[in-house]
């Protein structure tokens, strides 16, 4: 190969920042811990982008975004999505999907049959433009372990596979595409090993991380038992109503007229009230009043793929974690204060503030991934280094068969943890008992042995789990307000005094967290 781009993650920010290098003349290798695509969040998608139309202006788009992010949004970074969207758009219709516009300034992935969740059609697509790219390596079923450097810049990546080989992968551009880390929480609607590699990857390269407290939490998730845990999408059509254990009609009873316009406008408020009315009992999604015709359209045609009689029977239902607002910096060429470094997709700060808009995470993807690939193919074209690959076996068994051992019970706890202390309401007492219990967890892990290779990928996936549980508490037991996703109970006031953006820098060494906070930059 020549000059190399090495991409990690294979969701649609990585598929096209792995597109866009390549296009630049860059050799690229995309490494996933699946296959490429399958496994992201991505594919779970409903398919929406938001952004400027021509009845809409860049203006009036950037100035509503930032007041669903409650101001905390970097403004400059949020621009360069306003001016890319049209283009990112007019880019996926010429790689042969279907985009077009739909109310409310959004353009929406139009699958082949309505019984197809967008995320797939879209994914699928874009897996078909990597497969005829002869410029993308696949470096599928491998875990990165490290991002490894050279006098202060980054010179590649090291990790393992499932077949006991580690693999140090040297080149001179890296682009970080890992995702974010939902599915540290018990109720999420994330792909079950999006943990927060990729921040614990960052910070441990030298990399701060940003407004970590910001998690947002979808309103309606699946949580009946043997069910896939997944986002019930709307619109919701109409019939279809939140009840109790008690068939109680839970909008009527908090005074939502339109359970549409709640998901949309109001959905931190809808989330609380939910998760309130679950700690108390069983929340339930009931189709029963919906018309038999509803049932042909997407999105409910998607739940008869599923073995429940959802038109007979109300389904279990929660808020559940979704996306994270915070990550590491970028500049306006997705280039991140590590030399070589760069940056695009959820793991990156900036766009969405305390809050993230319906639609933005796929518009974001499509234009950061771009900018990100073209950035890196332009690193490795004027590096001197050169691409290699060194690899050796790893000293552990690599039979699926020995088991996780102990490891998902530290899952589960690491789980609870998240989610009854630095979830959807939080207070000082709980953060700090939170605190106590991650550090514990963390201790824990520390002195455990893998004993096979599939034990190794989950201990790293459990020590990145613990360590962005605590960046989360450490970044919220200071701010004393509730703004956007973040809702303190103890202080459930919105205070402008908090209009500052929290920063995490993280000392590998000793393994500390030290936390400063700054003015939001306009």
């Amino acid at each position: 190969m020549g000059k190399t781009v090495i991409v990690v993650g294979a969701g649609l920010a990585g598929m096209m920042a792995a597109f866009a290098a390549q296009q630049e003349g860059a050799e690229v290798v995309l490494i996933t811990r699946g296959t490429v695509g399958i496994g992201t969040n991505s594919i779970l998608s409903n398919g929406v982008f938001s952004g400027p139309t021509p009845s809409y202006s860049e203006e009036t788009y950037v100035d509503d975004t930032l007041n669903i992010g409650r101001l905390l949004n970097h403004k400059p970074l949020l621009e360069i999505i306003a001016k890319g969207a049209s283009s990112a758009f007019d880019l996926l219709r010429s790689l042969g999907l279907t985009v077009e516009e739909a109310p409310n300034f959004y353009h929406v992935v139009k699958p082949p049959h309505p019984d197809m969740i967008p995320g797939v059609a879209l994914v699928k697509g874009l897996i078909e433009v990597m497969k005829n790219s002869s410029r993308v390596q696949h470096f599928t079923g491998f875990y990165v372990t490290e991002l490894l450097t050279k006098e202060g810049a980054v010179c590649g990546v090291r990790g393992i596979n499932g077949r006991g080989r580690e693999f140090s992968i040297y080149a001179p551009a890296v682009v970080l595409a890992t995702g974010g880390a939902g599915a540290i929480y018990r109720t999420n609607d994330n792909q079950k090993n999006i943990m927060g590699q990729g921040y614990y990857l960052a910070a441990k390269a030298g990399l701060d991380l940003w407004d970590m407290e910001f998690v947002q939490f979808i309103p309606i998730v699946i949580m009946e038992p043997h069910l896939p845990s997944i986002m019930l999408f709307s619109p919701y059509p109409d019939g279809a109503k939140l009840i109790n254990e008690a068939g109680e009609d839970l909008a009527q009873k908090h005074g939502i007229d339109n359970l549409n316009d709640a998901v949309r406008k109001r959905r931190d408020f809808l989330s609380i009230m939910l998760y309130k009315e679950s700690c108390v009992g069983p929340v339930f999604m009931d189709y029963r009043g919906v018309p038999l015709s509803a049932w042909d359209n997407h999105p409910l045609a998607l739940l008869g793929k599923m073995k429940f009689d959802f038109k007979t029977k109300p389904v279990r239902v929660s808020p559940g974690a979704h996306f994270f607002m915070g990550g590491i910096r970028i500049n306006g060429l997705c280039e991140t204060a590590v030399p070589g470094l760069f940056g695009c997709g959820e793991i990156v700060w900036g766009v969405h503030g305390a809050n993230r808009r319906a639609g933005n995470a796929l518009t974001e993807c499509v234009v950061l991934g771009t900018i990100a690939g073209k950035s890196a193919a332009t690193q490795a074209r004027n590096s001197v280094d050169k691409f290699t690959i060194e690899e050796k076996f790893v000293d552990l068994p690599t039979e699926r068969s020995l088991g996780s051992g102990p490891y998902r019970e530290f899952r589960d706890e690491i789980r609870k943890v998240a989610w009854e202390k630095a979830g959807i309401v939080r207070s000082k007492e709980g953060l700090q008992d939170g605190l106590d219990s991650i550090g514990e967890i963390e201790s824990q892990l520390c002195k455990m042995q893998p004993q096979n290779v599939f034990q190794q990928m989950l201990h790293t996936d459990l020590m990145s789990a613990c360590f962005v549980v605590r960046t989360i508490l450490t970044a919220s037991l200071p701010r004393s307000e509730s703004r956007g996703s973040f809702y303190r109970s103890d202080f459930p006031q919105e205070d402008d005094n908090w209009l500052k953006n929290s920063c995490l820098k993280y000392d590998a060494v000793q393994n500390n967290l030290t936390l400063s906070h700054h003015p939001v930059e306009r």
